[in-house]
């Protein structure tokens, strides 16, 4: 009986137990709500793929998504769909009704898609489908990307525009996103005039890199105003886009004002630096000259050697670059080589050209005659000055003229004036109808005159009852040509008054003509038939005679004076 009893009390606490489970299993069962079925399908993501790998906005960009069902999958599942999300321009692409994939199937899912704003996001992947026994399958993942700016940057720079001259328009490419570019063109879409050059193009610019290229333009009309440019090109995708770009523009009026200057060219080291340049301003220099390599401006006297080698400096001072400059220059014999300057020459530079006036052996006026093109039209500019080459000039100076008896007697210097030495130097009575050239003197040969130096001379001969003036002449010798110099002169009247005579230009001083080489060696030079009136001036040795004969006068009056004075 009491093994039946206990038997009976073991029974309930084991009731008890069971009973207390159920109570908690059901509490649990409570707290946490309905089960959800575990789906055998194991779908999976295995690789998406951003082409191109930075996007720029604008510009298509396609995601690929690979997706699996494992192999160990016990049930093959189904694709329903896959959305891509952008969370910046809240904006999504999605694909839907796939199909199955039974296990260890995989399946490439392309989504593409433009940004609309630059910088870096996170696009939210989503994929949803079901297996065989049509529990859901859901799959998220993050896709991090960057979109940058897509056009091409853009500079540009504008040289100082002009009215009806060219003006170039520098436009620099730059490429900045990490795919290459490709059939970039850059045009002109508008402006107030012409576009000269108004297309250019890069047919491949590489990520990164930036390329210039030049167009030109022709404005119409003073003031701002504003040039359009079109950028096209297709992108690393194989997109075609375009991009226009506002440039604002000011344009000045048009001004001509070419200068030419001229120089001596400097030969070594030891001549640089001295007063060698002369501003020959167009329409003439009045009063430079140029002499024998050296110049002058009246002022500042010479530069330090001779040369005969110039440089022909031409200076914008204009509003717009000139081009093809052509200059012509012309002495005193005629034309010399003209010179050339391609250019561009911009507004505020020079260029130069060197002449060689070696073959110019006459003193005179030397003529630069520049014509050049101006932005679209033609100029031109002239300049005049003297020139003296580095050549021998004689002239007579402190002549004096005597006839007594029928006996003429001329006495004078003949000096160099000139920038060169003078040989075989010689002066002569000119024979005529009432002068007859007489010993001891007919002709008077100096031989060599150096530069800035002078000699005397004395020529005599006969004068007939009618002769009023004489003629006389320089002979010497300038690079192997002889050039002839000739004065002319006024005899005195019969009662030793006569105030004066006239002299040619050479005595006068005056830059004459001196004769150019030439294949006739026999052909020389004369001076103008212009005369001058010259001053009565007494010789230096008969002044001194004079002196001295006076006091071989006077010595022997005095003495006699002494004589009777002395006491007795």
């Amino acid at each position: 009986m009491a093994n039946r009893t206990g038997h009976q009390h073991l029974s309930m606490q084991v009731r008890g137990y069971i009973l207390t489970l159920l109570a908690i299993a059901m509490l649990v069962v409570a707290s946490v709500g309905p089960v959800s079925a575990v789906p055998d399908a194991r779908l999976t993501v295995s690789d998406v793929t951003v082409t191109p790998a930075t996007p720029v906005v604008g510009e298509q960009v396609v995601v690929t998504i690979s997706l699996a069902n494992s192999v160990g999958s016990p049930s093959s599942a189904t694709v329903d769909e896959v959305r891509l999300t952008d969370p910046i321009d809240e904006r999504s692409v999605r694909a839907r009704t796939l199909g199955g994939l039974s296990p260890g199937d995989s399946v490439t899912v392309p989504l593409a898609m433009t940004f609309e704003t630059a910088g870096p996001r996170t696009l939210t992947l989503s994929v949803v489908g079901t297996d065989e026994d049509d529990d859901r399958v859901r799959i998220e993942r993050p896709v991090p990307i960057a979109v940058e700016d897509a056009p091409p940057l853009v500079d540009v720079s504008v040289a100082d525009a002009v009215v009806d001259a060219e003006t170039r328009v520098a436009v620099s490419l730059s490429n900045p996103t990490t795919g290459e570019m490709r059939n970039i063109v850059v045009s002109v879409a508008d402006v107030n005039g012409d576009a000269t050059v108004g297309t250019a193009s890069v047919a491949t610019l590489p990520a990164g890199e930036t390329e210039i290229r030049n167009l030109t333009v022709v404005p119409a009309e003073v003031g701002a105003t504003t040039l359009e440019l079109q950028v096209d090109y297709t992108t690393a995708s194989g997109t075609e886009r375009t991009r226009t770009v506002d440039v604002p523009v000011d344009v000045a009026a048009f001004t001509d004002d070419v200068q030419l200057t001229l120089r001596p060219v400097v030969e070594s080291e030891e001549t640089a630096g001295g007063p060698d340049i002369v501003s020959l301003l167009a329409g003439g220099g009045a009063g430079a000259a140029l002499g024998g390599g050296g110049v002058t401006d009246g002022a500042e006297g010479e530069s330090d050697g001779p040369t005969s080698r110039f440089d022909v400096v031409v200076t914008n001072f204009g509003s717009a670059p000139i081009t093809d400059v052509v200059v012509e220059p012309a002495g005193p014999s005629g034309s010399l080589p003209r010179l050339s300057i391609p250019g561009p020459i911009e507004p505020g530079e020079s260029d130069t050209a060197v002449v060689d006036l070696t073959d110019v052996r006459e003193a005179g006026p030397l003529t630069l005659r520049a014509t050049y093109t101006v932005g679209v039209q033609s100029g031109e500019t002239t300049t005049t000055l003297d020139y003296r080459p580095a050549v021998a000039d004689l002239v007579f100076t402190d002549l004096d003229v005597t006839v007594v008896d029928g006996e003429l007697r001329v006495l004078g210097n003949v000096a160099n004036q000139g920038r060169g030495d003078a040989a075989g130097v010689v002066v002569e009575l000119v024979e005529s109808d009432t002068i007859t050239p007489a010993y001891p003197q007919r002709d008077y040969f100096v031989g060599r005159i150096t530069e800035s130096d002078f000699a005397p001379f004395e020529l005599t001969g006969t004068v007939g009852d009618d002769a009023t003036d004489a003629t006389v002449t320089v002979r010497y010798t300038v690079d192997g040509v002889e050039v002839v110099r000739e004065a002319v002169v006024d005899l005195p009247s019969e009662d030793g008054s006569g105030g004066g005579f006239g002299v040619g230009n050479l005595a006068g001083g005056a830059a004459g003509a001196v004769s150019a080489p030439s294949a006739d060696a026999d052909s020389s030079a004369t001076s103008s038939d212009s005369r001058g009136s010259f001053p009565h001036v007494t010789d230096p040795t008969q002044a001194i005679a004079i002196v001295v004969l006076l006091t071989l006068l006077v010595l022997p009056i005095a003495a006699a004076v002494r004589i009777r004075r002395a006491p007795k």
